[in-house]
């Protein structure tokens, strides 16, 4: 049987009980609409705290009287948002503690990085299985296994950089200090970021991290400063091609008179270079661009290749050939990307047409101009693609002023 305290308007009952031989004593009240119990050992401390209590609804009650209107809008507003079972004040105390413990984070963004560390339905792999997976999927996508490779170390380095670690886990600022103490230049850099930022578009189609989840995007981007680049003579193309045996000779003299890419050479196939025709196809599955083109061969490149050519087969016999063609430099050092810079650069100076020019090269006027253009003259042009083999498979022709190329 219950007592009840009431002060005429609101009511608080005392229950009382026993306890393992001890008596017990209960007050039970509605506060905002949730029934409230508090137990005491002592009837006496049960008392005064009911009339507490009974002061506290009080003055509730007449705060809730007199309550100007728009309080009164806000509060039936604020109840339609909660479940049903939900107090109102009950949510306020929550978000007030939340609030009060996250400091200047808000509770929206603490409820974003919960979802993205903790959601049941987002698949937690390591990112060494993010690694294969990622490249696995660039292979079936039919992208170049260069590309692949590339793909698969980036994203393999990142692993071994955070052992242990969840894609979900990474940080932009712990990703930018890892990259940053890189030892590689702005534009390898700035390479690495662009396959990351795939990798993590690709982690947020299969879901393995929520939308908009993924650290990579908010990398830096890495000042990339234009650096000289080196063409090479007649006289140095001329001791290259003397110096190649015949497993080396038509990477280089495809590099010089044709300007493919490296990593065009090591994929092109003796099938593709048809020398009655006048043309070498570049497939567009081993282009750079991802676009077939059709390159011509000048007729010294002609001379040259017509002794090794074969009917089908890598053209390219060395795994690493730029390492093979600077143990032949003498007197010069070898240049990275020099044999296509040196192409576009004579070829330039003959045609005096950079559309042209930027079309066999598998480029555009704009990144031609400015990236790979070095002035030369016409004779040293000329000289460029006179060079051809003389009866012993030796380089004669500098200085000679051979007809324009095709």
């Amino acid at each position: 049987m219950a007592t009840v305290i009431t002060n005429g308007n609101q009511t608080v009952k005392l229950y009382q009980s026993v306890n393992r031989g001890k008596a017990m004593y209960q007050l039970a009240y509605y506060a905002a609409g949730r029934r409230v119990q508090k137990n005491f050992a002592d009837k006496a401390e049960a008392k005064r705290v009911a009339k507490q209590i009974l002061g506290g609804l009080t003055n509730d009650a007449e705060a809730v009287e007199a309550m100007a209107t728009p309080e009164l809008e806000s509060l039936i507003a604020a109840r339609r948002v909660l479940a049903p079972s939900y107090a109102l004040h009950v949510a306020v105390e929550e978000h007030a503690q939340a609030v009060s413990k996250l400091g200047k984070a808000s509770l929206r963004e603490a409820v974003e990085f919960f979802l993205r560390h903790n959601r049941a339905d987002v698949p937690r792999l390591t990112l060494a299985e993010i690694a294969e997976q990622f490249a696995k999927s660039r292979e079936q996508s039919g992208l170049s296994a260069h590309y692949v490779s590339q793909c698969r170390k980036i994203v393999g380095d990142l692993a071994k950089a955070f052992p242990g670690k969840m894609l979900p886990d990474l940080k932009t600022t712990e990703l930018d200090a890892w990259l940053g103490g890189l030892p590689f230049a702005a534009k390898t850099k700035n390479g690495m970021r662009i396959i990351l930022v795939a990798c993590g578009n690709w982690a947020e189609g299969r879901s393995y991290l929520v939308r908009g989840g993924s650290p990579f995007p908010a990398m830096v981007r890495y000042k990339e400063t234009k650096s000289s680049v080196s063409i090479f003579t007649p006289e140095n193309i001329a001791i290259l091609l003397n110096n190649a045996d015949v497993t080396l000779r038509p990477f280089l003299a495809l590099g010089a008179f044709a300007g493919l890419r490296m990593a065009e050479l090591q994929r092109l196939d003796w099938k593709e270079i048809d020398l009655d025709r006048g043309f070498i196809t570049v497939d567009a599955s081993k282009a750079k661009t991802r676009q077939r083109r059709l390159v011509p061969i000048s007729d010294n490149l002609k001379l040259w290749l017509t002794p090794c050519k074969q009917a089908s087969g890598s053209v390219c016999l060395h795994q690493r050939p730029q390492i093979a063609a600077a143990r032949l430099c003498e007197g010069f050092e070898w240049q990275e990307n020099g044999l296509r810079h040196s192409f576009i650069s004579y070829r330039l100076a003959i045609l005096h047409d950079t559309a042209r020019v930027a079309l066999e090269a598998g480029n555009s006027p704009e990144v031609i101009f400015g990236h790979y253009r070095e002035l030369v003259t016409p004779d040293a042009a000329a000289a460029w693609f006179a060079l051809r083999p003389d009866c012993s498979g030796r380089a004669e022709g500098i200085g000679t002023n051979d007809k324009e190329v095709k």
